[in-house]
């Protein structure tokens, strides 16, 4: 199933000329203060699983580039790029409000969510911030809430 996303959507794509689709997007950090980047290996290694079942998945880590304006990190995959997704996959550790963010625009977008956490962590303690969008509050949202989860998968 394609999604073609609204008329802001469209419009959006032409002002960041960004009309790349992508399937299922990984909400995660995507700054890394890690010597080596493991995390962003991580990242990849989730990259390739997603493509090896044939779905083009968002690694913001790939498609984001921190030397642009804020709007700009912010707009192309909450407001472009996760609308017209089939799934939003979040990665709950470590936290992070840019994973947050993109979890509340999923769920806004009415967009399914996976959660993604390790084993060592217990779901009753796993926290994670979500911004609402409209008025930039952020609240923390217990990830086992399941009013809008579509899995728990757990490492």
């Amino acid at each position: 199933m394609s999604k073609q996303g609204s008329t802001k959507v469209r419009g959006l794509r032409d002002i960041y000329g960004y009309h790349d689709r992508f399937d299922v997007v990984l909400a995660c950090a995507f700054e890394s203060e890690e010597k080596g980047n493991e995390k962003f290996s991580f990242y990849d290694k989730i990259g390739g699983v997603i493509e090896s079942i044939g779905k083009k998945p968002y690694i913001p880590h790939k498609e984001i580039d921190i030397k642009w304006p804020c709007e700009k990190i912010y707009d192309i995959p909450n407001k472009i790029v996760i609308p017209c997704s089939d799934i939003v996959i979040g990665y709950l550790e470590p936290q992070s409000l840019a994973t947050g963010i993109m979890i509340g625009s999923a769920l806004e977008h009415k967009i399914s969510v996976s959660y993604l956490y390790e084993k060592k962590v217990g779901l009753d303690v796993l926290k994670c911030e979500m911004s609402d969008l409209h008025t930039g509050e952020t609240q923390i949202v217990n990830s086992g809430w399941r009013g809008e989860t579509y899995d728990l998968i757990e490492f």
